[in-house]
C-alpha cells in the first residue's frame, strides 16, 4: 500500500540539510547548509500545487513551483518551472521516489541541464528524510540530504 500524498504534500513544511559537491564540482562549490521551506495546496482531489524555497548558507537561493497530479494509487506526475519535461513520482509505503528526471537549474546566470533523482522516507517521528542527486553530462556534481517536518 502506498502512502497517501496528502500526508506528504499538504500544508507547510520546513527543514534543513546539507549540499555536498561531488566530482569536479568540488573545485568550485563548497559543502554548505541548506534550509528548505514549502507549501502544498490541493486544488482538487487529485491535483495540487507545490511552492518550495531552498536557501544556501552562502546566500544563494532557489525557488520552484510544481504542479502535481495523482494519476494512479502509487504514481504522481509532476511538472515544475525547473523541470519542464516533468517527472514521475512513485509513492512507496513510507515515502516517495522521483524517477530520473531533467532539471534546468540557473546558477550564476548560467543554465545547467542536470539529470536528477530523489527519494524520501517518512520516519516514525514524522520527519521526512530525503536525498537528491544531480549529475551534469553524466558526472555526479551534487548530493543534497534533507530532513523536513510537515506541519499541518
Amino acid at each position: 500500500m502506498s502512502v497517501d500524498p496528502r500526508r506528504l504534500f499538504s500544508g507547510t513544511w520546513r527543514g534543513a540539510g546539507e549540499l555536498t559537491p561531488r566530482g569536479p564540482a568540488r573545485l568550485v562549490l563548497r559543502r554548505e547548509a541548506v534550509r528548505i521551506t514549502g507549501t502544498g495546496e490541493w486544488l482538487s482531489p487529485t491535483v495540487w500545487r507545490v511552492s518550495e524555497r531552498f536557501e544556501m548558507a552562502s546566500g544563494w537561493s532557489f525557488e520552484r513551483r510544481m504542479f502535481m497530479e495523482w494519476v494512479a494509487p502509487d504514481l504522481v506526475r509532476a511538472t515544475a518551472d525547473d523541470m519542464p519535461l516533468g517527472a514521475n513520482v512513485r509513492l512507496t509505503a513510507d515515502g516517495f521516489r522521483f524517477e530520473r528526471f531533467r532539471s534546468w537549474l540557473v546558477y550564476r546566470r548560467v543554465r545547467f541541464r542536470l539529470r536528477c533523482s530523489s527519494e524520501a522516507v517518512l520516519g516514525p517521528d514524522g520527519v521526512l528524510r530525503g536525498r537528491l542527486r544531480l549529475a551534469w553530462v553524466g558526472v555526479p556534481v551534487i548530493e543534497m540530504r534533507m530532513e523536513i517536518r510537515v506541519e499541518a
